[in-house]
């Protein structure tokens, strides 16, 4: 008696061999390389070594691949053409293949449980800021409306430079451009230092509004796995920028966003290395690098690199009130040339009287106290996160517990999927992050990201109950 055919099954064996093809046409793997063995590939994917194990069967069935006794398998051929979206050519596959509904919810905060981009409002008192801003307006302060520099008010660039310096990274005010937010900076860097046609790498997954700023531009886009414990690995980084002609590289090495990692100081040195080698530009996304747990100092690209190929960004969008999240880049010696890109376009650099506000809250050390106090309130609350997730996930989920910042990424069971339950989660009022809205090729099919910087209510926990339930009726489907 012969049985149906698992289709669930069937798809996880395509999955597979899509993406080993994928990375053949990419280059990430070459005629003569090695595949990843069963076992590395079963736990970098989730799935089933005897899943992979068949994947590899039908590659080697296609003339893709051979296998080799007591060494595994070797590619020796390539893959016909790809007949789908193929994913690396910035057509935003991530955002068109999303409803436009699940986009809304994506963007917004209507429904605050786990499905915010964004900070709880909660965390945040701006009273003080707000006073500051009171008493420069009392004093006639007027003059700053239009900011003393198209860069951006002196006193708070000063205060940007003294902090970045701090880790590391010894620059004058001078290098410091402020923006309005952190994706208007990224958005500045993106335009000035890229043109249409040119090749970008950027991590998988990765922080989503930086994925739908590529979506509107014609780049090529390539991906390179970031893994949630070590981020990517430099070699494959090599590889990549080798056999692509990469113009730039998109990373976030600090509390890295949605798996949480902060990388190595010994990988980051190598990445910059390469970079200066090859003469890539790294934008490094910094946004989140105050919210580490213990406040020790957090490293970065730009404290490893001499020769100015780093230009980092960040923002005020995590540790202030969302009226003060305004963005800056050090710039260091390309600015200039960002300069002359902001004349071009006509951009400016924000109220320069709320510029000062922040200068002079983060120069009487408030901002410092207000940090001490919201890093132990997101540790407290990511700690019961992960209390709840142990109580209601089933056993077979993955998590990587982040040593800061507020997402938690989960690698639920093969058979539940993110998107789909997204939408009965909408459902019953509440939401989360589903795990393609982080990789141009829509990956990470059964991975969520949870935002725990909420309060947790008793609502909000029958809400992280619900979604354990939906997990564990997709294990028994």
């Amino acid at each position: 008696m012969s049985h149906a055919p698992n289709t669930s099954a069937m798809r996880r064996y395509e999955f597979v061999v899509d993406l080993i093809k994928r990375r053949i046409r990419t280059g990430t793997l070459r005629v003569g390389d090695r595949l990843p063995s069963v076992r590395q590939l079963s736990e970098d994917t989730g799935y089933s070594p005897m899943t992979v194990h068949h994947a590899y069967e039908l590659l080697e069935a296609e003339g893709v691949c051979e296998a080799r006794p007591r060494s595994g398998f070797y590619v020796v051929g390539l893959p016909g053409p790809a007949t789908g979206s193929g994913g690396h050519h910035g057509e935003g596959e991530t955002v068109k293949n999303l409803p436009e509904a699940l986009l809304h919810i994506c963007y917004s905060n209507e429904l605050n449980a786990f499905g915010s981009f964004y900070p709880s409002p909660d965390l945040f008192d701006r009273s003080d800021i707000d006073r500051l801003l009171r008493q420069l307006l009392r004093q006639g302060e007027t003059r700053l409306v239009g900011c003393d520099s198209p860069q951006g008010d002196m006193q708070l660039r000063h205060e940007i430079s003294r902090r970045v310096s701090k880790r590391g990274c010894v620059i004058s005010e001078g290098e410091v451009i402020v923006g309005n937010t952190g994706m208007s900076c990224f958005d500045m860097c993106l335009n000035a230092f890229t043109k249409p046609g040119d090749t970008v790498l950027v991590e998988s997954p990765s922080y989503f509004p930086m994925l739908a700023g590529l979506n509107r531009k014609s780049l090529s886009v390539v991906e390179i796995y970031s893994h949630p414990r070590s981020g990517i690995n430099p070699e494959q980084f090599l590889h990549l920028v080798r056999s692509n002609s990469v113009r730039v590289a998109l990373l976030m090495g600090s509390h890295h966003y949605p798996t949480g990692v902060t990388y190595s100081e010994q990988t980051m040195r190598r990445v910059v290395e390469i970079a200066r080698q090859h003469q890539v530009l790294i934008l490094e996304n910094d946004m989140f690098s105050e919210l580490n747990y213990r406040g020790s100092r957090q490293p970065s690209f730009k404290q490893h690199d001499p020769s100015d190929i780093v230009v980092q960004f960040g923002s005020f969008m995590a540790s202030l009130p969302p009226a003060y999240g305004l963005g800056w880049i050090i710039a260091g010696t390309h600015t200039r040339r960002l300069m002359t890109h902001q004349y071009t376009h006509g951009l400016n650099s924000g109220d320069g009287i709320v510029q000062r506000a922040i200068a002079t809250f983060l120069a009487i050390r408030s901002q410092d106290r207000h940090l001490r106090r919201l890093r132990g309130t997101l540790a407290a609350r990511m700690q019961r996160g992960l209390e709840l997730i142990a109580e209601h996930f089933p056993s077979e989920c993955v998590v990587s517990p982040p040593a800061g910042g507020f997402m938690c990424w989960v690698r639920a069971p093969l058979s539940f999927d993110a998107t789909g339950a997204l939408l009965l989660a909408i459902e019953s009022d509440f939401s989360f992050l589903p795990g393609p809205i982080f990789s141009i090729e829509a990956s990470f099919r059964n991975f969520v990201a949870l935002n725990f910087s909420f309060p947790w209510t008793a609502q909000n926990e029958t809400y992280l109950a619900k979604l354990g339930e939906m997990m564990h009726r997709s294990v028994g489907r």
